[in-house]
C-alpha cells in the first residue's frame, strides 16, 4: 500500500522538520514567482516532498521507527532539507535558459 495510515503522523513530522530545517538552513519559504517558471529550491517545494518520499521508502522497506514513524519521519525531515540545500542542483541541474 502506498499511503500508510497509520504512519501518517510520522508524514506530518516529516514535513514540518523538513520546512523548519530549511528555513534554519537558509532556503526561501516558497519559491520567487512565478512558481511554475521558478527553478528556485524551497522549504515547501521539494524538500517536504523528498521528505514524504524517504519516509514511504523506508515503511515499504520494512524500517518502521519506534514511536508510530514520528522519529522516522524527523530524520527523513532532515535529510530531505539537508539534500534539497545541498545536493539538489548537482543531482537536477538548471535549464539553460531558452532565450
Amino acid at each position: 500500500m502506498i499511503i500508510h495510515v497509520t504512519y501518517l503522523s510520522g508524514y506530518a513530522a516529516g514535513a514540518v522538520s523538513s520546512i523548519i530545517i530549511s528555513v534554519i538552513l537558509g532556503l526561501p519559504l516558497v519559491p520567487e514567482r512565478p512558481a511554475r517558471h521558478s527553478w528556485t529550491p524551497s522549504a515547501i517545494f521539494p524538500a517536504a516532498v523528498i521528505a514524504a518520499g524517504l519516509m514511504a521508502v523506508c515503511i515499504e522497506l520494512g524500517v518502521t521507527g519506534i514511536y508510530g514513524g514520528i522519529d522516522l519521519g524527523i530524520i527523513a525531515g532532515a535529510i530531505s532539507a539537508l539534500m534539497t540545500r545541498y545536493f539538489l542542483e548537482d543531482i537536477f541541474p538548471r535549464p539553460e535558459d531558452s532565450s
